[in-house]
């Protein structure tokens, strides 16, 4: 098995990314994968960075059974020695995914489905037959995707979908069936959550509590290396 661990950045990497990409290549070394970071905007240019992280499915990478997409803000703990290729699953379908994926049904049916995956955007781990099926859909006409990119950047808008519309809608037009376990929730758990030790990988948040206040990211970070849990 050769698989792949990717991050993506679109812009002048900053202290906390460049900690993560640090803490995510030991973890790649660790599992035996390789470590790549994505540069710029490889996926389609008009599109937003977000949407950038599609490009994991591009054919460059058919070499590696499974390619795993992780935010630039994740961060593996200490002591989590688990391989996550040999964990099931695709990607992350929680609380707020259940409601984006909702919503998105209601209101553009014709390019999604409530019985179609939705993945969140911050970890996707997908095979090698999973990735040529998502890409067999792209091409002709793609004016779909201008749903999902956030148009006004002064006006910035929660929830555009984005990457978890665009994987959504290639699974929707691959006709996929939601018939595989979602990732366990520890694989992107909050830093403001409970026991963050024991997560797979934790993601960085503002929040201090998961009801507030909030804080930069790095001020977080830096209170888990306090306690030796990164």
């Amino acid at each position: 098995m050769k698989n792949l661990i990717m991050q993506h950045f679109d812009g002048e990497l900053r202290k906390l990314d460049k900690l993560s990409m640090a803490n995510i290549q030991e973890y790649a070394e660790m599992v035996g994968a390789e470590y790549q970071l994505m540069r710029g905007k490889p996926f389609r240019k008009h599109l937003t960075s977000p949407c950038q992280k599609v490009h994991m499915i591009n054919q460059e990478f058919d070499e590696y059974d499974q390619v795993l997409m992780l935010d630039i803000d994740m961060f593996a703990p200490k002591d989590m020695k688990t391989n996550i290729f040999n964990e099931k699953g695709v990607g992350l379908y929680n609380t707020v995914q259940k409601r984006l994926h909702q919503r998105l049904s209601h209101s553009h049916p014709f390019i999604s489905s409530i019985n179609i995956p939705y993945w969140g955007g911050a970890i996707y781990k997908m095979d090698k037959n999973l990735r040529k099926t998502l890409r067999s859909c792209l091409g002709e006409n793609e004016q779909w995707m201008e749903n999902y990119i956030q148009k006004d950047p002064t006006n910035n808008k929660l929830y555009r979908y984005e990457d978890e519309g665009i994987f959504h809608t290639l699974a929707f037009y691959a006709g996929l069936k939601i018939k595989h376990p979602n990732l366990d929730n520890k694989w992107c758990q909050c830093s403001f959550l409970p026991n963050p030790e024991k997560a797979g990988f934790i993601h960085i948040r503002t929040k201090i509590t998961p009801s507030g206040p909030e804080r930069e990211k790095i001020e977080n970070y830096n209170e888990l290396v306090s306690k030796g849990i990164i």
